[in-house]
C-alpha cells in the first residue's frame, strides 16, 4: 500500500471507534516520519560512502527503524481493514452473513494479538527485571541479556528499539476491539 493509496477514514462513533481513529492517525504520521528519516539516512549513507567516508551507524539505524515501520503498518493495517484477505467469498454474502465473516475475522485476529501480548510479556519479563533491580542484574540471573544488548553501530541498547513491539500491540488490540464493536453493532441492526 503506497502512501497515495492510505486513505484515513473520517472519525467513527463510539469512544473505542475514536480513540483507535486517533490512533490510527498518529501511527500513520509517525510511519510517514520514519519513512522520511530512512530516506535521508539512506541518502546520507550512499553520499558518504561515494566520498569514502561510509556511514556504518546510518545503515544499522535504518535497519531498525525498518523493522519498527514494519510494526507500526501491521497495527495500522488491522486499523485499515488492510490485511490480505480472500475477497470473493464476503462480496458474494448478503450482508448478515458478511457480518458475521468480518465478526469472525476480527475475533481471530484479537486472539493472535493476545497470543502475541503474552509471547511478549513472557519475553520482557517485566517482573524478573523489578526482582533483579536492573537488566544487568538480570542477565547474571537468568543470562538473559534483553536489556543489556547493545546495537553494533550505534551503541544504544537495542531494548529501546524492541518495545516497538508491545506499543504495536496494544494499538492493534484497540484497533480490533473497535472493530469487534463495530462488528456487533452492525449484526444487531436489522
Amino acid at each position: 500500500m503506497s502512501g497515495a493509496d492510505l486513505h484515513i477514514p473520517q472519525a467513527p462513533h463510539g469512544p473505542l471507534a475514536r480513540l483507535s481513529h486517533l490512533v490510527m492517525r498518529a501511527e500513520a504520521a509517525l510511519g510517514g516520519a520514519i519513512c522520511g528519516v530512512i530516506f535521508l539516512l539512506m541518502l546520507a549513507s550512499a553520499t558518504f560512502r561515494g566520498l569514502r567516508h561510509p556511514l556504518i551507524w546510518a545503515d544499522e539505524l535504518a535497519v531498525h527503524l525498518m523493522v519498527c515501520l514494519a510494526f507500526l503498518g501491521a497495527s495500522l493495517a488491522i486499523a485499515l481493514r488492510g490485511h490480505m484477505t480472500m475477497g470473493l467469498l464476503p462480496e458474494t454474502l448478503p450482508p448478515r452473513p458478511r457480518a458475521w465473516l468480518a465478526l469472525a475475522g476480527d475475533v481471530l485476529i484479537l486472539m493472535f494479538l493476545l497470543v502475541m501480548a503474552l509471547v511478549i510479556w513472557r519475553w520482557l519479563d517485566l517482573p524478573g527485571l523489578i526482582r533483579a533491580g536492573s537488566g544487568a542484574a538480570l542477565a547474571q540471573k537468568t543470562f538473559s541479556f534483553i536489556y543489556t544488548d547493545p546495537t553494533q553501530t550505534l551503541g544504544i541498547r537495542k531494548i529501546w528499539f524492541w518495545l516497538i513491539m508491545p506499543a504495536t500491540g496494544l494499538t492493534g488490540l484497540i484497533h480490533v476491539t473497535a472493530q469487534i464493536a463495530g462488528d456487533l453493532r452492525d449484526l444487531r441492526q436489522p
